[in-house]
């Protein structure tokens, strides 16, 4: 084995203790940034306190060496702890009893063609000689894999169980070449970049340990992708998955240290009526049960605490002596919070009037007038998306107006307004000035999207309806 080691007493000492125990090692401080030629080891030990955060980089280095050897790492630090899982290696102190160390070793060689699912270390795993990646190979390796021990693609798949599988254009050869046995087609047809590996290979109709052995070949032949995050938006589905883990991820950050009218997204000027529906759109988004239809991996332990919290806001804002209550604490600690809705009361009544003024300006077709309106209201009321959304799109309309490219004003008027209703309840009117923005930009499958959303909610908003029929959306 290799020690890859930086500290000169550490790599001495285990070298050492390791030829004493009766295993051949051999430490090489030149190589602790990577692989540098020479001879390679079976197993490679590397120094995660001196690599820090390319510790993935490093160990992925070493697993692409034609000899794939087993990697594990030594360190304490907190950039060691957090990238031992990503870069997929068990982290051993250098404090540790050296019988642990060995054990490491030992899990490192055995389950070495474990952490590389690649065409070469497939066939190694499989023991079949090399040979081209190519369609002839491909029913040999298919019925070697069906067959292979449980343990190997287990060890393999076990860092990706919470990763979603993607299907490349290579399934579809396998497809074509009718490789595949009718239950591993229909295991297959649940693999649509939604799922992630530990649904997969419980969903059947092939048992788990099938399940897995299939998998395992496939990713491995490339024919499908892991990815920790939904990997694109190319079908309806994914992108409603994407939209939603955004949302989640958004959502906590964004009420941390806020107030309960942050949570509902409502003003102090909330009625019980406005209350009431500012829940009823919040669960459209964030309900569990609307959430328990997606795969959401990690972030499934976000959906209850996001939803309990949403009823605590509502139980407090409904009922007048708790709300007053609420109110006395809110005076005291609102320095200390992080608050878009817990505004003034006249201030908001303001804002509402500015706004209002801005849609009758937009309405005339006066847009300067309308974007000075719009900016009025934002700054008495920022982050309102309502508002922000509506300024965006005259401000757009002002920009083209006066030159700008339209694409170019589009794109930098939608990645701000994007990033301003991430982690929100849905706002349709807010969406459909998302959608025009969309659309001017370009991306109709997005402005698709948003519109979509915004006519679930409201089917009759004038402008949404307007739009949906200048994209060729149909509506049942």
């Amino acid at each position: 084995m290799l020690l890859a080691l930086g500290d000169v007493g550490l790599g001495v000492r285990l070298e050492e203790q390791l030829a004493q125990a009766g295993l051949i090692a051999r430490w090489d401080a030149g190589q602790v940034d990577g692989p540098r030629g020479g001879a390679i080891a079976s197993v490679v030990v590397l120094d995660a306190d001196h690599l820090g955060d390319r510790l993935v980089e490093v160990a992925d280095a070493w697993r692409r060496q034609p000899s794939v050897p087993g990697v594990l790492a030594i360190g304490r630090s907190a950039a060691a702890r957090e990238g031992a899982p990503q870069a997929r290696v068990t982290l051993v102190t250098a404090t540790a009893k050296l019988q642990t160390l060995i054990a490491a070793i030992r899990d490192a060689e055995a389950f070495r063609l474990a952490t590389a699912m690649r065409w070469p270390v497939l066939r190694e795993a499989l023991g079949l000689p090399r040979a081209e990646d190519a369609r002839p190979a491909w029913p040999q390796v298919l019925a070697a894999a069906r067959a292979i021990d449980i343990e190997l693609p287990r060890a393999a798949l076990r860092w990706y169980v919470r990763h979603y599988a993607t299907p490349t254009a290579r399934l579809d050869e396998l497809r074509e070449d009718r490789v595949l046995t009718v239950p591993e087609i229909e295991t297959l047809a649940h693999v649509d970049g939604t799922q992630t590996v530990q649904v997969l290979v419980k969903r059947g109709p092939l048992d788990q340990v099938r399940s897995a052995r299939l998998l395992w070949a496939l990713v491995s032949m490339a024919a499908i992708d892991l990815t920790p995050e939904v990997r694109d938006v190319a079908t309806p589905a994914r992108r409603a998955l994407a939209d939603v883990r955004a949302h989640l991820r958004a959502r906590r950050a964004l009420l941390e240290g806020s107030t309960y009218y942050d949570v509902l997204e409502v003003s102090p000027l909330a009625e019980i009526e406005d209350i009431d529906a500012a829940v009823q759109l919040t669960g459209l988004r964030f309900a569990p049960e609307v959430l328990a239809t997606h795969d959401l991996a990690e972030l499934a332990a976000l959906v209850q605490p996001t939803w309990e919290l949403v009823g605590k806001a509502h139980s407090v804002l409904v009922d007048h002596a708790q709300r007053g209550r609420y109110h006395d604490w809110l005076r005291q600690k609102l320095p200390e919070l992080r608050t878009v809705w817990a505004v003034d009361p006249t201030t908001a009544r303001s804002a509402a009037a500015a706004f209002a003024r801005g849609q009758r300006s937009l309405g005339d077709g006066d847009v300067h007038k309308a974007m000075g309106d719009f900016a009025t209201a934002c700054r008495l009321f920022p982050g309102h998306p309502e508002y922000e959304a509506n300024l965006s799109w005259a401000r757009y309309r002002v920009q083209v107006g006066s030159g700008r490219d339209r694409i170019e004003a589009a794109i930098a008027e939608r990645r701000g307004l994007e990033e301003l209703l991430l982690g929100r309840r849905p706002w349709p009117r807010a969406l459909v000035a998302l959608a025009l923005l969309c659309a001017a930009g370009g991306d109709v499958d997005a402005a698709r999207w948003h519109l979509h959303i915004a006519l679930a909610i409201d089917p009759t908003m004038p402008a949404a309806v307007q739009l949906a029929q200048r994209l060729g959306m149909h509506r049942a």
